[in-house]
């Protein structure tokens, strides 16, 4: 494939003297420079992309949707890229199905699900997924997802990795939507602009477009898309560099709909060239899954039995993301909800870290040296963490009843941090869901062992 483009280039500017030569003879000069872009644009384009077209029409809703598919010369890349979009996509899907059959709202609803290019080079491509959603007469909500994706890799570029440079991007992304805001409205945004890593962007002209969905809908005129130029930022915007993934991830889904149960199974599907590390990874989370599922059957069957009017509306699903994927490290976590009912429903993460070079699923206790006190390195962070909290806004003062972390503590790996995250009321209120503390290799690589420093790179 590369030697076919690198064969093409020649000819790409043979036809641009061809198109030179013909403008000038008929005087259309004015539109020589945009036939010599878009021919050399389309000519050295490296990904082609084709869709699938799904029709969906169940009782209280009809679903459009055009999935895109990439076709790279790299399959590795082509197949992980492809996975990931299209497991969004039809997360989205089933849970708006699930949503139409639990819910009594009288009314039907239309979803269109379209995607377009936005930016695309011989290292990235950047790829949005618009949502439509519309009842009712006139009632409307516009949602997007935006993926920047890394060709030589396949990873997801997110925002700090883009940014990467610039390590106050947060304050300053946020000192410029806000001063650029009417003061009158600053205040409807305080709770809603907040940037991070997974905060939505895509590359536009001389920037970035950051975005909060939905980014459009009729019941508000707020504005929820701020362009942001790449002048304001310290530092240039630099090639961005990641590094190759260690497993491709499919899904398998299983889909539940009976008088008992409304259920939505995502299951990972690990594949690696290691086939026996791949076939341990596979079975645990699998059997992990499958028995949260069985086991919510029976508990729906029971419920049934104790509420008979609620038919159909006890919800048990399971989703997935992945954390990192890289330097011999998959960190995957697994979300398992469960709703019967009632103000909200109950959800658990469980996270698989694996180290790859043996398939080991590693406990935190695992990454530190032997008779070090790693506890009161991470206890330590994460106090200072909570303290910065009350400071930046002081109705989280008491909100987190934190003392230690524990034998088995919950975490996972993403980048070069361990983030230690704690269950629903562990530490704080419903409210405040899943809380997470994110503590860079720096606070700790003095005690890691030395076989795991590399994952942390």
């Amino acid at each position: 494939m590369k030697g076919i483009r690198n064969l093409l280039k020649p000819a790409i500017f043979l036809m641009v003297g061809f198109l030179v030569i013909f403008s000038m003879k008929s005087n259309n000069i004015f539109r020589l420079q945009d036939k010599i872009k878009t021919s050399l644009e389309e000519g050295l384009k490296v990904v082609k992309i084709t869709e699938e077209r799904s029709v969906i029409k169940e009782k209280k809703i009809v679903i459009d949707a055009r999935i895109p598919k990439i076709h790279y010369e790299d399959d590795i890349v082509e197949r992980y890229i492809n996975s990931y979009v299209r497991k969004n996509i039809n997360e989205f899907i089933n849970q708006q199905i699930q949503l139409s059959d639990i819910n009594n709202n009288g009314y039907k609803e239309d979803i269109d699900i379209n995607y377009q290019i936005v930016y695309e080079d011989e290292s990235l491509i950047n790829l949005i997924i618009y949502k439509s959603t519309r009842w009712g007469r006139k009632e409307f909500k516009l949602e997007k997802d935006s993926y920047v994706f890394d060709l030589k890799t396949g990873q997801r570029i997110y925002l700090d990795n883009f940014l990467k440079d610039n390590e106050d991007y947060k304050d300053v992304i946020e000192k410029y939507i806000f001063s650029n805001l009417k003061s009158s409205n600053s205040s409807e945004y305080k709770d809603k602009i907040n940037i991070d890593k997974d905060t939505n962007y895509y590359i536009s002209d001389g920037g970035i477009n950051i975005y909060f969905n939905p980014y459009r809908e009729s019941k508000s005129n707020d504005k929820n898309e701020f362009k942001i130029p790449y002048d304001i930022f310290k530092a240039k915007i630099k090639m961005v560099k990641t590094d190759d993934i260690v497993a491709n991830i499919d899904t398998q889904t299983i889909n539940k709909k009976d008088k008992y149960i409304n259920s939505v199974i995502n299951i990972p599907i690990v594949m690696t060239g290691d086939k026996q590390i791949e076939k341990n990874i596979n079975n645990k989370i699998r059997n992990d899954i499958m028995d949260f599922y069985n086991k919510s059957q029976e508990e729906a069957k029971q419920f049934l039995d104790d509420f008979p009017e609620e038919e159909g509306k006890f919800v048990a699903n399971t989703n997935f993301e992945i954390k990192k994927n890289s330097n011999n490290m998959l960190s995957i976590i697994v979300t398992y909800y469960k709703y019967s009912g009632g103000a909200h429903g109950d959800y658990n993460n469980i996270a698989y870290n694996i180290y790859m070079k043996n398939g080991e699923i590693l406990n935190l206790s695992d990454l530190f040296k032997d008779k070090v006190n790693y506890k009161e390195v991470i206890n330590n962070e994460i106090r200072k963490q909570i303290e910065d909290m009350v400071k930046k806004d002081k109705e989280n003062a008491g909100v987190y009843q934190f003392t230690t972390i524990s034998d088995n503590q919950k975490f996972y790996i993403q980048d070069d941090n361990i983030v230690i995250f704690f269950d629903l009321y562990e530490i704080a209120p419903y409210a405040a869901g899943i809380p997470e503390f994110k503590i860079n290799i720096k606070s700790f690589n003095h005690i890691l062992k030395e076989n795991y420093i590399s994952i942390f790179e």
